[in-house]
């Protein structure tokens, strides 16, 4: 406990401490008329100005003016020092303006001139508390108890400060007097018990418990706490026992279900697991925190045999019925969905939990990240720039954002979306790579070739191995028919990195195509055609036109029909299939 907790503790004490302080009965025998300690004779004069200085201290501090309130007290003990009640005064004021140390003094003062007065004891071991002296407590405390034994309060605060000198047994007696007074309570039962524990005793703990048990017996929550003492301790069959009694009573407990549950999922026992869990998540007052935390803890087990995902669902199913707007559930439906590859569900449950006020980023991420693969790009850009203005440092929310952004043709707000999230990347090279390969398709839709150019170059800088970007940025070289060599280049190192795909191979043939390497760019094109998994216009075409410059016509003009008959629309597709020849 730090200082300050301390002084706002003794100063809550302060106003009880004052407020009796002013109502005592004074003895008429003190020179000072304000207490019986005071020794020696004063003059009339001296018994005045005491007088006069102590109240007038009094109501400086009823003013809060501690500091002049005390300079008057000061006066006053020089008066009288022996003055039980001016030094009293003297320890409050000081507390006031949070000088313990000089508080304790004039406390212990008081207390060798007035040894029975309670409000100076009880002040006393409250100063000692909070200067950390537990043994000056202790003394304070066994005072006050000794001087007032029926007082309830004094012996619990007795107790306590026996339990900080680490005087466990002299604890127990205590609470066990207090017992004998007010009877079995679950409070005295587990202050007990907990010492117990802090000795060594596991069996007198256990017996704290069996008192309040046998003292409350329709009560199950003293079996589930005797439980789980046992099962702290590795008594595991006492334990279950326990468990299983609870159950015969409250089917439906938590605490005894999720124990055994436990246990059970110790042994490999799944089917017997979920039993147990369902019971839990069947009990409307089961907590919500506790239902997330346990689902989340078996997802695991899905992954190790998949057919607990219906178990799994089962229970989602259970506490979505007792809490339907909770986004945390929706988030855990998204998580299973996504991990049995069931998007459209997924990204559904997800969407829910955002809806219902999830902020998590995870949930933003996979969110858009399935929105992208569905095709929902207005949906994406939406969700995207939310998530962007929660988590606006997180540059994977800029990519898929400003990729959706690219592919739904809005290639200005793509190009300002990228360009800011590549200030938060950092340390991520593969990352800000995917962010210059996207500024470079979306530059070369705004037909900004240099800038489209530059990202391109700076995607392969950071990772040359890139297959897509060593393929977009050769083919659209090509188109241009510019850097046609480099072009070649990094198409057939494209092709090398990934073999048999008939788009690098389209690509790579289309090239040679432009360097007049006519035969070469038939046998790429050819490769293409019968890799493609679905007929390409594009792809018809090219190879068309390699046929053509290969001497093949007739088969040149077919390939031409068919990519107008897959809506190839060239400008000069129509032309070349309509006449059989072949314009450039």
């Amino acid at each position: 406990m730090k200082k300050t907790k301390y002084i706002v503790y003794i100063l809550a004490s302060i106003l009880t401490l004052s407020a009796c302080s002013g109502v005592k009965k004074l003895p008429q025998n003190s020179s000072t008329l304000l207490n019986s300690y005071t020794e020696g004779e004063l003059t009339y004069k001296n018994q005045f100005r005491f007088k006069y200085l102590f109240f007038e201290s009094q109501r400086l501090k009823a003013l809060e003016d501690f500091t002049k309130a005390a300079d008057l007290m000061e006066q006053c003990i020089a008066i009288d020092p022996l003055n039980a009640d001016a030094n009293f005064e003297m320890a409050l004021l000081y507390t006031r303006t949070e000088q313990l140390t000089s508080a304790l003094f004039y406390a212990k003062q008081a207390q060798l001139l007035d040894p029975t007065n309670s409000w100076i004891l009880l002040n006393l071991a409250q100063l000692n508390f909070a200067l950390g002296n537990t043994e000056g407590e202790l003394n304070a405390y066994k005072n006050l108890v000794k001087l007032d034994p029926s007082n309830i309060e004094y012996q619990y605060n007795l107790a306590q400060a026996y339990t900080s000198n680490n005087l466990f047994k002299k604890a127990i007696q205590v609470y066990q007097l207090i017992e004998k007074r007010l009877g079995v309570t679950e409070e005295l039962s587990v202050v007990k018990e907990r010492l117990y524990i802090a000795l060594g005793d596991l069996k007198s703990a256990a017996n704290e418990l069996q008192k309040l048990i046998s003292s409350f017996p329709s009560s199950v929550r003293y079996r589930g706490m005797l439980a789980e003492l046992y099962q702290a301790n590795n008594l595991e069959d006492k334990a279950l026992k326990i468990y299983n009694e609870i159950l015969t009573v409250e089917p439906k407990e938590p605490r005894a279900n999720i124990a055994l549950a436990d246990h059970y999922r110790l042994k490999n026992d799944f089917d017997k697991v979920f039993i147990h869990l369902n019971n839990c998540f069947d009990n409307a007052g089961f907590s919500k925190d506790v239902k997330i935390q346990i689902l989340i803890s078996y997802f695991q087990v899905i992954n190790q045999n998949s057919i607990y995902s219906v178990s799994l669902a089962s229970l989602l199913d259970k506490a979505l019925l007792h809490h339907p707007a909770e986004s945390g559930f929706y988030a855990l439906y998204g998580d299973l969905f996504y991990q049995k590859n069931q998007i459209i569900e997924s990204y559904n449950a997800y969407s829910k939990a955002l809806d219902l006020g999830a902020t998590e980023y995870f949930i933003w991420n996979r969110c858009l990240l399935m929105g992208l693969e569905l095709q929902m790009y207005a949906e994406v850009i939406s969700k995207g720039e939310k998530a962007i203005e929660l988590n606006p440092i997180q540059p994977m929310l800029y990519l898929f954002t400003g990729l959706a952004y690219s592919i739904d043709n809005q290639q200005e707000s793509a190009v300002l979306l990228l360009n800011r999230g590549l200030n938060y990347v950092v340390n991520n090279n593969p990352l800000k790579a995917e962010f210059y390969n996207y500024l470079g398709d979306a530059y070369h839709s705004l037909d900004l070739n240099d800038l489209s150019d530059t990202s391109y170059e700076s995607a392969l800088s950071l990772v040359p191995d890139n297959p897509i970007v060593l393929n977009n940025y050769s083919y659209y070289l090509s188109v241009r028919e510019v850097k046609l060599e480099m072009a070649e280049e990094y198409s057939k190192l494209c092709n090398e990195l990934k073999p048999n795909v008939a788009n690098y191979q389209d690509t790579y043939g289309w090239i040679l195509y432009k360097l007049a390497r006519y035969s070469e760019a038939k046998d790429w094109l050819s490769k293409a055609v019968e890799n493609s998994n679905t007929e390409s216009a594009v792809i018809f075409e090219h190879y068309a036109d390699a046929l053509y410059k290969n001497g093949a016509k007739e088969e040149a003009l077919r390939y031409w029909l068919k990519a107008v008959s897959l809506g190839g629309n060239s400008s000069l597709l129509l032309k070349k299939a309509n006449e059989g020849i072949l314009y450039e």
